[in-house]
């Protein structure tokens, strides 16, 4: 309500400064005489000038004067007859005290509003005093614990510094001593390297060279200096120990490299590689499920048992291909590589259901009814062949014999002279009979048979 009184005071003062600019000169009265002669009240009168229905100016001493022209133009819009008649002085009275109530009250509201503003005002205030104090009270506990990490930090670079002398004293003498070990165990490495590759050891592989000399670096690491006299001594016995399995294991791989060899040359001559390798494999499971301490008779004994089933798969396999190629021998001199590719489909699924170890007796039987039926398929083939060849030949037999017997026609008068020279009777007669003959031929007549049907046939079109 403050706000909105100032506002009004703004307003106010904006029109007596706008009224005072143009009619300086002008007539004016002061707010009881404009009051009286527009017979309103005086706070009436001053919302009329701040509503700017009146035309005003403020003094230099603050005082409200109305434009008498303004009050004469008010006057004048008055006069103008109205509906309604003017109030009464007792409702003018009333309505001038409800005015003066109401500014009352807005005046009162603006002194509460502006209260209220003076005591936020006054809060904030303490509030940002209570905030700067906070401020103050946390950096003096800040520097005071700076102050209390400063000496803690001090002392504990105090401790670190001895701690640290004492950790490289003790430092100096763990180096001092693993220095000394390790030119220990580096020469006695080095005379390990030189001893491995000997002579008497010269067959280790790579691998194994590395796992004996892991091995005596592992040993090397479990000694100390004081061991130094009898490093010597030590270091051949670990030698011994650790090339002592490979030993073993190259004499083991000898014995079955060696039954393996006579294994794969008691194979037949035509093996195939892949052959050698499935029995090769054989072998080295065979040999794998044996006991580590088994002889070298035990040995070939399983060898021969792990290769048999090969050597009887080669020697069925190669059974086979003599028994394909003696059926292939077998059929018609007519066959077709079709027939031949049939037949040897067929006679594979046949042997591949022979156990191993059948005599090429009992092959040969096994196919002798599929020889006989694809033997009969083919002869029967061929003749159906024939025959349609041979029925080929007679058509052409008959469509010649057209022309002979046309000029016979026409020395005996049964067709005339046109007729034997028209080109498209002729082929007409020609089409009849190879019709006729395809359909009546079989391919086994004879030629006089051909002839008196193609007689028959041109016959029966002239008539």
């Amino acid at each position: 309500m403050a706000t909105c009184g100032k506002n009004r005071e703004k307003s106010i003062t904006k029109t007596v400064k706008e009224s005072v600019k143009t009619r300086s000169h002008a007539e004016s009265y002061s707010v009881s005489e404009a009051a009286r002669l527009l017979g309103i009240s005086i706070p009436t009168l001053k919302r009329m000038a701040a509503d700017g229905q009146l035309e005003g100016f403020r003094t230099p001493g603050g005082h409200l004067r109305i434009i008498a022209e303004s009050i004469e133009a008010l006057r004048e819009q008055r006069r103008q007859p109205r509906p309604v008649r003017d109030p009464s002085p007792v409702l003018q009275n009333r309505r001038e005290r409800l005015e003066e109530l109401t500014l009352e009250a807005q005046e009162h509201r603006a002194r509460r509003e502006l209260e209220k503003l003076r005591r936020e005002e006054q809060q904030e205030s303490e509030r940002l005093e209570a905030e700067a104090q906070a401020r103050e009270d946390e950096v003096v506990q800040r520097e005071a614990e700076i102050e209390l990490e400063r000496e803690r930090l001090e002392l504990e670079r105090a401790q670190q510094r001895a701690r640290q002398e004492g950790e490289q004293a003790e430092e100096r003498e763990k180096r001092e001593a693993k220095q000394a070990l390790a030119a220990f165990r580096c020469r006695w490495q080095t005379k390990a390297s030189e001893a491995v590759p000997a002579c008497e050891y010269r067959w280790l592989s790579a691998t194994q060279r590395k796992e004996v000399l892991g091995g005596l670096e592992a040993e090397i690491e479990k000694r100390q200096p004081a061991d130094e006299p009898r490093m010597g001594t030590i270091l051949a016995r670990s030698i011994e120990a650790l090339v002592e399995p490979f030993q073993a294991e190259r004499d083991a791989q000898e014995r079955r490299r060696t039954l393996t060899e006579e294994a794969l040359r008691s194979l037949p001559y035509l093996a195939t590689e892949a052959e050698k390798v499935r029995a090769t494999v054989a072998i080295r499971e065979a040999l794998r499920r044996l006991d580590s301490h088994a002889d070298v008779c035990e040995m070939r004994v399983a060898v021969q048992e792990a290769v048999k089933p090969v050597h009887l798969a080669v020697e069925k396999r190669l059974l086979d291909t003599r028994l394909l190629d003696w059926a292939i021998r077998e059929l018609p001199w007519s066959r077709t590589d079709r027939d031949e590719a049939r037949i040897r489909r067929e006679c594979a699924e046949i042997l591949a259901e022979l156990p191993l170890g059948t005599s090429e007796a009992e092959g040969k039987e096994a196919l002798e009814s599929t020889l006989r039926e694809a033997c009969a398929e083919i002869e029967k083939r061929q003749a159906e062949k024939d025959r349609q060849a041979r029925k080929a030949s007679l058509i052409q037999q008959g469509v010649a014999e057209v022309s002979s017997y046309l000029l016979e026609l026409k020395r005996e008068g049964e067709i005339s002279d046109d007729d034997y020279w028209d080109s498209d009777f002729t082929a007409d007669l020609k089409d009849a009979v190879r019709r006729g003959l395809e359909a009546e031929l079989s391919g086994d007549e004879t030629t006089q048979e051909v002839k008196e049907l193609v007689h028959e046939i041109i016959d029966g079109d002239l008539e």
